[in-house]
């Protein structure tokens, strides 16, 4: 219809197709612009208007019917839209690149591990009542893609911290079935920055060399294998428990209108217990794609059969690695920390006073450490105290002072005994004092001198201090004779 009304209007073969070729420069413009967020009509709609200036522009009356634009036409540009979500929504242009499949299957158990925080959608009761929403600190493995859940259950307005993450770790690495892994694909966030304390740890672990720690990519979830078991989490796992709410908090499942949500009936210690539970369960369940219909469970029996053993590590070498440092005194054989006495038999043979180095580890639960100098890390227990009729208390204190003298001995019979007397007198002999330079000056004190040495001088008496009373009228007189004065009063 356009082109016909253009060429009664006097344009040219020639000229009709430099128009269309105008106009698709224009509508590829358009579409590239946040106008496409209107969708194709509000696209055809700035297209119709170009069209018209460039009518214009050539001086082409042209009827207003036919500056339609179909819309085939207008949605023939419709890939350049591409170009508005590069600039303005990286995120969904990121999801939308280009990517290759790969496969975890042919990981051994504990290879590398993925791990991310996961805020649940399920509302509970804290103890004092107060609504809570927990989280958890997930890990998966990605040769069996198993998942192992630690639940926190956090203060209002308190975020996952680094102690909660090495805590969730440590009861990863504690399980029988899991142990220490090789390596590890993190989530960008700082809370996972405490990992690199253990990075040579992963190194002695690893079968291969190569990075024992991977940062995953900002925005990049589908890289991460955890962020599809959460989903899938959510889908088999948490929707079935008392309390779920769905992941739309403004539109929340709830069992009557116009009242919040019921949350879970028990105790946190109930919710941890129906977690533990309930992931024996989603791990026992079936996944297709890769996983070729068998359960992570199915996965982990095969790979044990073929002969994989899990890791493990003293708990005191985690503990030692994920800690606070600080140095603190002996006081009489036991360290006080947190108001508390804490022992050890290694510190009977140290001196009161003495500073040692302690670490708190942030496993719950988990007793302090000390390091003599140049010894190695061992735990302390709580010095309990004994009833004070017990023979017990005075063998064991007796035990500790004649360990403790016994350690000043060997000190003493380490090193030679040292004279300080001797030492001083060694020091006086080899020391030149100043001696005197000639005849020394005599001071003639004269005739007056002399008189006050026999008591023969005339010297007048000192003045007596005055009364107290008579301070009070010298005071008073005085400050009379300074308001005359300021009064100019003769």
């Amino acid at each position: 219809m356009f082109d016909a009304a253009a060429t009664s209007a006097g344009l040219s073969a020639r000229g009709l197709i430099d128009l269309k070729t105008a106009l698709d420069g224009k509508l590829r413009s358009i579409w590239q612009s946040r106008a496409e967020e209107g969708g194709w009509a509000n696209v055809r709609r700035f297209a119709e208007f170009e069209l018209l200036k460039l009518c214009e522009a050539q001086g082409l009356a042209v009827p207003a019917a036919a500056l339609r634009l179909s819309r085939r036409y207008v949605e023939s540009f419709r890939e350049e839209r591409i170009v508005n979500v590069w600039r303005n929504n990286r995120k969904v242009f990121d999801d939308g690149k280009p990517r290759v499949n790969r496969t975890w299957t042919g990981f051994e158990p504990m290879a590398r591990v993925v791990a991310d925080v996961k805020h649940l959608d399920v509302v509970l009761h804290r103890p004092d009542g107060s609504e809570a929403w927990p989280k958890v600190i997930g890990f998966q493995d990605g040769g069996t893609g198993r998942v192992f859940l630690y639940p926190v259950l956090l203060a209002k307005g308190e975020g996952v911290r680094q102690e909660h993450v090495v805590e969730a770790f440590l009861a990863m690495v504690g399980e029988p079935l899991w142990g220490f892994p090789q390596g590890l694909y993190l989530d960008n966030g700082s809370e996972f920055a405490i990992f690199e304390r253990i990075r040579p740890a992963l190194d002695l672990v690893s079968a291969e060399a190569g990075r024992t720690i991977i940062y995953s990519k900002p925005y990049n979830a589908s890289a991460k294998t955890i962020e599809n078991a959460f989903r899938r989490l959510d889908r088999y796992l948490f929707s079935i428990m008392p309390g779920y709410v769905g992941g739309d908090r403004m539109n929340k499942k709830v069992q009557t209108v116009g009242r919040p949500p019921a949350p879970y009936p028990g105790s946190w210690a109930d919710f941890c217990a129906t977690l533990r539970g309930l992931l024996i369960n989603f791990n026992a369940r079936p996944v297709g794609g890769q996983w070729g219909g068998r359960s992570a469970d199915d996965w982990l029996r095969e790979k044990q059969e073929a002969g994989w053993r899990p890791v493990s590590i003293d708990p005191l070498v985690l503990d030692a690695a994920f800690c606070s440092r600080e140095l603190r005194k002996i006081d009489r054989g036991a360290l006080r920390i947190e108001g508390e006495r804490f022992y050890h038999p290694s510190l009977d043979g140290l001196p009161h006073g003495s500073p040692v180095e302690v670490a708190l580890p942030w496993r719950r639960g988990a007793p302090p450490l000390f390091r003599p100098a140049g010894g190695a890390w061992a735990y302390v227990d709580r010095d309990h105290a004994y009833p004070a009729d017990w023979k017990d208390g005075a063998r064991d204190a007796g035990r500790r002072q004649r360990a403790y003298a016994k350690a000043v001995a060997a000190r003493a019979r380490a090193v030679e005994p040292f004279d300080p007397v001797a030492a001083a007198l060694e020091q006086a002999a080899r020391y030149a004092p100043p001696t005197p330079l000639g005849r020394a000056d005599r001071l003639d004190a004269g005739g007056e001198l002399r008189a006050l040495a026999d008591g023969s001088a005339n010297v007048p008496p000192r003045e007596s201090a005055p009364s107290r009373e008579e301070a009070e009228r010298r005071r008073r007189e005085a400050q009379t004779a300074r308001i005359l004065r300021s009064q100019n009063v003769a």
